[in-house]
């Protein structure tokens, strides 16, 4: 098997190629508020792709904040709005444009006051505005969040007034924040090749005192002072191919007061890749012989979870494309927005064509309602 590297906001890892029998390899708040000034635009119906399924309606009326990418050739917009349900209609809000800097390499939004960001983007309901961050990046409260820049400050960013706090992050290899809880900053170095990241760190906010929590390896995300991280099981004895990723066969969760750790899930010859968190939970892609692949919710440790689809989609393995909701999970993928619901299974319910070629792509980006 050959591993191929492709880049949506962050780089995922696709499977190419497959030899049997051995292991597969997975590709990788909101308000009801709409601007009156804003254009509607109902989600387009263009041919299916292979595999994928129809745009159908829902049985629930809510506001789904959602950004859109693009790249002009100047510089990448990053564009918030509101998908409108039942009526599937999508309105982009004039407040919620967020345009890349260069040469800072980070992005501003046109709002003001004016908040700096490295790259995703969330609509903050406390705050009533579009944050440059993904919602893990933001305390619960909404109130501030925090980003590493291309030179290894972290920013601790106070969103109603724009101020910022900066603390040196050179001690640490290429940094990222991962969470921000109640304890503090919780920092990941992330793979080169999209895959788990290593260490966790906990940087203090207020004094900027950076702490080794424990020398944790291959960690996919950190949520509420746990690490859900790949592990190989002894029980496994699939002849693994070479390929540019240590092989990993379960996701496992680690808790870092204590140490302990939980296997969630495991499947001999497969590579779950967790692709998201919804409620605290992972989601994850596995891909298996023949390519069809599987995305499931694990709901508890040594269960398979709840199976979302299976088929030949591909979802990134970005984190910003997918949201928890309630009972609802929110999924991005090339061909636009999926919902989860276990009473009602996994629909389509917007269509839009991503195009990495032009850096097009769209994600859900807080809660409906």
């Amino acid at each position: 098997m050959r591993i191929c590297p492709t880049v949506a906001f962050a780089l995922v890892l696709v499977a190419c190629s497959q030899a049997q029998p051995t292991a597969a390899v997975p590709s990788a708040v909101a308000t009801n508020h709409v601007p009156a000034s804003s254009a509607a635009l109902a989600s387009p119906t263009p041919s299916l792709a292979p595999g994928d399924l129809p745009v159908s309606s829902v049985d629930f009326s809510c506001s789904l904040p959602v950004v859109t990418r693009g790249n002009d050739g100047s510089g990448v917009t990053l564009q918030g709005g509101f998908i409108n349900f039942p009526s599937g209609q999508l309105t982009h809000d004039p407040n919620g444009i967020i345009q890349s800097r260069y040469p800072q390499n980070d992005t501003a939004t046109t709002a003001t006051p004016i908040l700096y960001g490295a790259g995703g983007a969330f609509y903050d309901r406390a705050a009533n505005r579009w944050v440059p961050a993904l919602p893990p990046q933001s305390t619960a409260d909404g109130s501030a969040y925090a980003y590493v820049t291309p030179a290894s400050l972290a920013n601790v960013v106070n969103v109603a007034s724009g101020g910022v706090r900066s603390f040196d992050l050179h001690s640490l290899d290429r940094p990222a924040v991962e969470d921000f809880g109640a304890r503090g900053v919780y920092l990941v170095s992330p793979s080169a090749l999209g895959g788990p990241g290593e260490g966790v760190w906990l940087l203090d906010p207020g004094s900027g005192s950076v702490t080794q929590l424990r020398a944790v390896h291959r960690v996919w995300a950190v949520r509420d002072g746990k690490a859900w991280v790949a592990r190989l099981d002894p029980r496994d004895k699939t002849a693994w191919p070479a390929m540019e990723i240590a092989p990993a066969d379960s996701v496992a969760q680690l808790d870092l007061a204590t140490g302990t750790e939980t296997e969630w899930f495991y499947r001999a010859g497969a590579y779950p890749w967790v692709i998201g968190l919804s409620g605290g939970r992972p989601v994850i892609s596995v891909v298996g012989n023949g390519g069809q692949g599987e995305i499931r919710l694990l709901d508890k440790p040594g269960s398979d979870g709840e199976l979302i689809y299976s088929g030949s989609l591909v979802f990134d393995g970005y984190m910003g494309n997918i949201q928890g909701d309630g009972e609802r999970t929110w999924i991005a993928g090339a061909h636009g927005i999926y919902v989860y619901r276990p009473s009602n299974g996994f629909q389509k319910v917007f269509a839009f064509e991503s195009d990495p070629y032009k850096g097009t792509q769209i994600q859900p980006a807080g809660f409906c309602l």
